[in-house]
This record gives structure tokens, sequence and C-alpha cells, in this order.
């Protein structure tokens, strides 16, 4: 209800805004701004547009960060972020703007990373899995490379190094019964992979135990990464 205050002098009234001004302010801000219905402002909010809330988990994904690590940038609690993502609460528009906020900041920070189809060489030599050991060396001597994926129908399947061809000749099998033995029988695992759109430092921590990695895309090998493409980045 609408009141009258009178100052000392009482020469001058001033109105508080009823309960219908109120609540339209409250429901066209609750709008745009995503409010609750409820939570009231002494003045005017800017007009800002915020990503709806199903859009959180997607991406919080996409950048690679688990509900801790997002709880941790937005200065919230886990279980704040959980209950958002299961729609199990109505955040104030703090709590979403700052969860917002945090999202397009670490975008902006990764997209300033170097990328792996960056450094990736994209031709991809490789040997069949079916060819024998003999003509698995000749293409590792022609192409002047220590290792090689092995693949099959087009998919890796396995790897083959030098360290592997030398141990079994040190092993002291007959070198004619090495030569007619098949890749497959005596590779090893395949190499890792990785997505065209993964930063570096994932590849790099990767080339820490494995010779090569992979590089795919829609579930394509469409290039390989070694540690020597690692110096591209100078």
């Amino acid at each position: 209800m609408a009141f009258v205050a009178r100052s000392r002098k009482g020469a001058r009234t001033r109105r508080n805004p009823g309960p219908s001004r109120i609540r339209s302010i409250d429901q066209s801000y609750a709008t745009v701004l995503k409010i609750p219905t409820g939570i009231c402002t002494s003045r005017p909010l800017p007009v800002v547009m915020m990503p709806e809330l199903e859009e959180v988990p997607r991406l919080r994904k996409a950048l690679g960060l688990t509900q801790t690590a997002l709880a941790r940038l937005s200065n919230v609690s886990q279980s704040t972020i959980v209950k958002i993502e299961k729609k199990q609460m109505n955040p104030s528009y703090d709590v979403v703007r700052r969860v917002m906020t945090s999202l397009q900041a670490e975008l902006k920070r990764q997209e300033k990373k170097a990328l792996v189809e960056q450094i990736q060489t994209r031709k991809v030599q490789y040997i069949e899995a079916k060819l024998p050991l003999a003509t698995a060396v000749d293409e590792m001597r022609h192409w002047k490379f220590s290792q090689m994926p092995v693949m099959h129908n087009g998919h890796p399947v396995g790897s083959i190094s030098d360290k592997v061809i030398n141990n079994l000749i040190l092993s002291g099998k007959d070198p004619k019964d090495l030569a007619r033995i098949r890749v497959d029988e005596v590779m090893e695992p395949a190499f890792p992979q990785v997505d065209a759109k993964a930063p570096v430092e994932l590849a790099a921590s990767l080339l820490r135990h494995y010779n090569a990695v992979l590089v795919t895309a829609k579930g394509d090998v469409t290039g390989i990464v070694t540690k020597s493409d690692l110096m591209k980045l100078l």
C-alpha cells in the first residue's frame, strides 16, 4: 500500500511504487536476465541476454572441464554446478553470470592455444598389417622412419619400430624366418589418438610415453605427430 512520508518542514512528500509496479519490474527483468521470479531490484538493470542454462553441461564438456573445475573457476560450490546441470535449482542471476563468464573466459584461453592440426604431418605413411616383416623393413628404410603405424582396412591396429625389429634379430632367430613373419604377428599396440582440435599440450604429454600420436577427425586418421613436429612451434 502506498504511503506518504512528510519532511520536518512538511512541504514535500514521496510515494513508493505500489505492489503492481514492483511485479512489473520483476517480471520484465526476470524474463530478460533469467532472474528467478520474486527477486526485486531497486534500480533498472542492464538488458543482457544470458545463454540458456541447458548450454552449461555442453559447453563445460566441450572445453574439457570437470564440474569441480568449473565450480572453482566460477567461485561457486560443486553441488551448485551439479544442480544446475540436472535442473534441480533455479539459480540467481549472479550465479548464472559467474558460471557463463567463466565458460567464456576458458573458451578464449583455449582459443589462444596451438592446436594439434597446426603442427601435424598430414600425409600418414603406414605399414599394412598383413605384409611380411621384410617388406616392412624396406618401407621403413625407404621413408627413413624409425617407427610407423600399422593399419588394416584403413584403421590403426598397431605399430612397428626399429626397436621391435632389432629385438627380434637379437633373439637369435633365423633372419630368413623373421623375414617371412607377418607384421601383425610382432607389432606393438597402436599409437594413441587425439582429435585434430585438441591442444598441442595433450599430444606433447602423450609423446613422453609413445613414439607418435595419430590425429583423427570424425573417426578418420588425418595426420600424425612425432617429437620432431613439436619443433614447428618455434
